[in-house]
Parts: structure tokens; C-alpha cells; sequence
């Protein structure tokens, strides 16, 4: 078996560290990638949620004002009321908003850090 010499060494030593660091650079955007995708799927699948609650809303609101201008005879009362409801649940939207908001980001930043020790626990098995 013939010794390698220094120089030799050195090269091998420098062409594995150069494999490490690009392998950790690549690791660490398929790490990216992949909570990118975790959150999107996660915001797209609310966002169509959304959209069918906001549907079943907007019927349920409809049957309601003609169900109240029937009971009311009055068509435009009926649907003046379920109006007037609607800007009254904007209203304390509005006014509870901020809390609202920190709430939610609050529960963003747990999820992605439980993901994180998640994936943390799989690596180190």
C-alpha cells in the first residue's frame, strides 16, 4: 500500500469539506422547500375553506332576511336587518382585529416550530 503525500491529503480534505458545505447548503433549502410547501398547502386549503364558509354565509343570510321579510311583510326589512347584522359583526371585527391577528400568528409560528422539533426528532433517530 503506498503512502499518499501531503499535498494529496490536503486536496481530499479540501474536496470533502467542499462536498459538506454544499451538501448542508443544498439540506437546508430542501428544509425551505419543504415548510414553504407545508405553508401553502396549509393557507391554500384554508383559503378554499374560506371561500365555501363565505358561500354557505351569504346563503344563510339570504334565507334569513326572506325568511325575516316574510315574518315582517316587508321584504326590504328583512333584508335591512340581516345588513344591519352583518355591519355590526364587521364593526367588532374591526375592533377586535389586532388581538385577533396576534392569535393567529401566534399559532403559525407554534405550528412551524413544532414542525421543526418534528423534524429534528426524525433526524436524530
Amino acid at each position: 500500500m503506498e503512502e499518499k503525500n501531503v499535498s494529496t491529503l490536503f486536496e481530499e480534505m479540501r474536496d470533502d469539506i467542499s462536498r459538506y458545505i454544499t451538501s448542508t447548503l443544498e439540506l437546508g433549502k430542501l428544509e425551505v422547500y419543504e415548510k414553504i410547501s407545508i405553508g401553502s398547502s396549509a393557507f391554500t386549503y384554508g383559503l378554499i375553506l374560506g371561500g365555501v364558509a363565505l358561500f354557505a354565509l351569504l346563503f344563510l343570510f339570504i334565507t334569513a332576511a326572506l325568511y325575516l321579510g316574510e315574518l315582517l311583510q316587508n321584504i326590504w326589512a328583512g333584508f335591512g336587518i340581516v345588513t344591519a347584522f352583518a355591519l355590526l359583526v364587521l364593526l367588532i371585527m374591526l375592533l377586535v382585529g389586532k388581538p385577533f391577528k396576534k392569535k393567529v400568528t401566534n399559532k403559525m409560528v407554534r405550528f412551524l416550530m413544532e414542525n421543526d422539533e418534528n423534524d429534528k426528532k426524525k433526524s436524530n433517530l
